[in-house]
């Protein structure tokens, strides 16, 4: 690779193939996403990649990211204001979208590459990816959210998101290859769409097989959340639990470790969680390795059930890889729920009522200290959570005709 801009590289000339990665997901940076990206390039070293990065309009990028508090809770606050996101999108689709898919096709052009992967992670990347493949460009397509849960965050009015659903069914219609992350979604794209797709979720790789390791039966148990946390209902519903039994499960102390940026309101907030703050990828693996459960929730509401179903969660490769049992604290209905009752190295707990959120934890811990549920993890880790087996999915994925 050779850098040719801030924003793209070039491949050598000695690849099997040349990919255009078009992206709003800036690769430079910690998240989930970005690790995603750059471990599935990094599984494919005969192809050559060019990145595009297209920052959703008005948003900012990296830099709006890590902004101090104050500047982040202004950037929260005007996104919020009434139609905010609606005028953003409309003067995006009226006056750049023709720019910006001509940017991408001429970049492709110069790289000379054969096809372009464009994740669908906003509005802005569904509408250029939509335009590239009415250009009859070969485009593939991977999605890791629904549009429907894009367009709810954003607060969309009923029309557009009308039109966003419409543009998404033309662009997977369209599309030469379509990836998704989970059963459900591959379901429901096949059933709406007459979209056949390949699930590819994030394999990660650890110097030393983390996942091995037992648990114990004495001593404190230690449960750790990685990530950003969204379902702050939930989160306040277990701590409040924890708090109500005196941070104990059958007589064993609690030590609740709180990893990645806490959000700035909603979220219950004890004296006794361990706040861990932002760590690089490989000592948050390192950290996790220490712990027992990783804590997994996603919302009850049913205002969030679509995501809920068709959504997988990359939180829950990491917890596999590092050897936790995992405690998902979510409705029935969740794609987590279905994987971990194939592979039960954890357990769903579908309640929000303190005394049911104990009693699960219990049975977890006695579940965690079990051959079984080693056995499981392992089972999960090789069929579905290896970066053996997201490498060779990706390469169907870009293999496709």
């Amino acid at each position: 690779m050779r850098r040719i801009s801030g924003e793209a590289t070039v491949p050598s000339a000695d690849v099997a193939g040349r990919v255009l990665l078009a992206t709003t997901v800036d690769l430079k940076s910690n998240g989930i996403g970005a690790l995603f990206l750059r471990d599935l390039m990094a599984s494919q070293s005969d192809f050559g990649f060019l990145v595009h990065v297209e920052p959703p309009f008005l948003m900012g990028g990296g830099a709006a990211a890590s902004s101090p508090s104050p500047v982040r809770l202004l950037r929260a606050t005007s996104s919020h204001l009434p139609g905010f996101h609606s005028v953003r999108l409309c003067w995006f689709r009226q006056f750049l979208l023709g720019k910006r898919t001509a940017a991408i096709a001429s970049a492709t052009d110069k790289a000379q590459a054969e096809c372009i992967w464009v994740t669908a992670s906003s509005v802005e990347m569904i509408w250029i990816g939509e335009q590239l493949a009415a250009l009859g460009r070969d485009v593939r397509v991977t999605v890791w959210d629904s549009p429907e849960y894009l367009a709810k965050n954003l607060r969309l009015p009923l029309a557009l998101r009308a039109a966003i659903g419409k543009s998404f069914s033309h662009l997977l219609r369209k599309a030469r290859a379509v990836s998704v992350i989970g059963r459900a979604m591959q379901r429901d794209y096949l059933q709406r769409y007459g979209v056949a797709s390949e699930i590819i979720r994030h394999g990660i790789a650890t110097d030393h097989d983390l996942s091995e390791r037992g648990h114990g039966m004495y001593g404190p148990i230690r449960i750790v959340f990685a990530g950003s946390l969204y379902s702050k209902k939930e989160w306040n519903s277990f701590t409040e639990a924890l708090e109500a039994a005196d941070w104990r499960i059958g007589g064993r102390p609690v030590l609740l470790h709180f990893m990645g940026r806490f959000p700035l309101s909603g979220a219950n907030k004890p004296g006794e969680v361990v706040f861990l703050g932002e760590k690089p990828f490989d000592e948050a693996l390192r950290i996790m390795a220490a712990m027992d459960i990783g804590y997994l929730p996603y919302w009850f509401d049913r205002s969030h059930e679509l995501v809920a179903r068709t959504s997988f969660p990359g939180k829950l490769s990491a917890y596999a890889a590092t050897g936790l049992a995992v405690f998902h604290h979510a409705p029935s209905y969740t794609e987590a729920t279905a994987f971990l009752a194939h592979y039960p190295f954890g357990l769903a707990c579908p309640s929000l009522k303190a005394g049911e959120i104990i009693h699960a934890l219990g049975r977890l811990v006695t579940l965690a200290a079990t051959k079984e549920c080693r056995a499981a993890r392992q089972a999960a880790l090789r069929d579905e959570l290896s970066r053996e087996a997201m490498a060779s999915r990706f390469r169907r994925f870009l293999a496709s005709a």
